[in-house]
């Protein structure tokens, strides 16, 4: 009687226990293994939307899926690197990934976010891994791949499949969003350019400035990219006795408003004069704030030289110089004449610009020669500089030949 009742009871037991396998042989059957897919994509970088897309194409692009159904599984999406697209280094760039596949009318959206840091200008541009739900099983990534989506620092990059056309995501919207904040420069303009006149004392000679426009043709260096720079010259002088060499100070319209994003780090200028037939080279450096498109402010400039009490000035060159990033833009000028500058006895104000914009903090050089530049720079964010590169170097240029993409370590 005893033994009886043991055998049913193990066999209850041993009939759960066989309930239990089939129900987890049973889920196991259902779930699936990684799957690495390999598409080939078309590309589409929007940097300024006044210009055409920069476009190219992104062969073997690798998708690695933790797990590729069934519905309502959570993937984690590995994604090689995009090809080499920028034209400077990437430093822990933030940065956001989007992958949309859709089928029979539902959409499954996966994103990822993630710092970017690249090897280097011209090199492949890793992808933050992607996160999310599927809404169904991904039998095959070709037939439900709707767009791919990398943005850094909102300079958007979308890529589809070689049979659809790839929609921009325009970079407009950062721009607009950042623009009221221009209204600061016009604010500095009443407060700053009072401020010299109380310095003079009574019959005190102040001088004469020469001033003139400018048409500077400028490259981006190491882009090697043209632009031009139209700019308003003004150049005054003074000396404290007669023999003693003539103090310069040099002030600049501000460059022209080509950075989609914003503007905020250290900036060294210089500009070649010839004062009399003497050469020399006024320098100047900022710490430079813009919102996105618009005009950077150009530091003041100072220098001296020896001369006489009136004398002519041209301008034959000028530069700008972020030393963080070594990139940096040349600017020549056909010797344009700024007119007659008249050297006067009081110390020069030089804390605003022509257009009351602008900080001192400049060299100085004797007959002909120039001061070698110091200072290191400070770090400035990349992307103002990246924008930058891109806005000037157009479709054409903006794409080194696309390399094979590769695989995460």
């Amino acid at each position: 009687m005893r033994r009886t009742g043991v055998r049913h009871s193990v066999a209850a037991i041993l009939g759960v226990a066989g309930l239990a396998l089939a129900s987890i042989a049973a889920f196991a059957s259902t779930a699936t293994a990684a799957s690495t897919s390999t598409v080939s994509l078309n590309c589409s970088t929007v940097v300024d939307p006044a210009k055409p897309p920069n476009t190219f194409a992104w062969p073997d692009a690798q998708f690695v899926f933790s797990a590729t159904g069934p519905a309502g599984t959570a993937v984690t999406v590995e994604v090689s690197d995009l090809p080499a697209i920028a034209p400077v280094k990437m430093a822990g760039f933030p940065g956001t990934s989007k992958l949309v596949l859709t089928l029979g009318g539902t959409t499954t959206t996966l994103t990822g976010s993630g710092s970017i840091t690249n090897g280097g200008a011209n090199q492949p541009v890793p992808v933050p891994d992607l996160q999310g739900t599927l809404a169904f099983p991904v039998d095959s990534l070709p037939d439900v791949l709707t767009s791919f989506q990398l943005v850094v620092m909102g300079i958007a990059t979308d890529c589809v499949l070689p049979t659809a056309t790839p929609t921009p995501t325009p970079t407009t919207t950062t721009s607009a969003t950042a623009t009221p904040s221009a209204s600061t420069s016009p604010t500095a303009e009443p407060t700053s350019k009072p401020t010299p006149k109380p310095t003079s004392k009574p019959g005190s000679d102040s001088g004469k400035p020469a001033k003139g426009s400018v048409d500077f043709a400028c490259v981006l260096n190491p882009l090697n990219t043209d632009f031009d720079y139209p700019a308003t010259v003004t150049v005054s002088g003074y000396r404290k006795k007669a023999g003693h060499d003539i103090s310069l100070s040099a002030k600049m319209t501000d460059l022209p408003g080509i950075s989609p994003v914003p503007i905020d780090g250290k900036m060294d200028v210089t500009l070649d004069v010839v004062v009399g037939k003497r050469k020399t080279t006024l320098k100047g450096s900022t710490h430079a704030v813009a919102p996105p498109r618009q005009k950077v402010p150009v530091p003041t400039l100072t220098g001296s030289v020896a001369g006489d009490d009136e004398v002519e000035v041209s301008v034959t060159g000028f530069t700008f110089n972020f030393a963080a990033l070594s990139i940096d833009a040349a600017c020549t000028a056909d010797a344009e004449s700024l007119g007659t500058m008249k050297v006067g006895s009081e110390p020069i104000e030089d804390d605003a610009g022509p257009d009351g914009s602008g900080t001192a903090n400049g060299g100085s050089t004797a007959d002909g020669g120039s001061l070698p530049q110091t200072g290191g720079g400070d770090a400035l964010p990349v992307v103002a500089l990246w924008a930058l590169a891109l806005v000037l170097l157009g479709a054409a240029g903006l794409l080194c030949v696309p390399q094979v993409a590769r695989r995460k370590p």
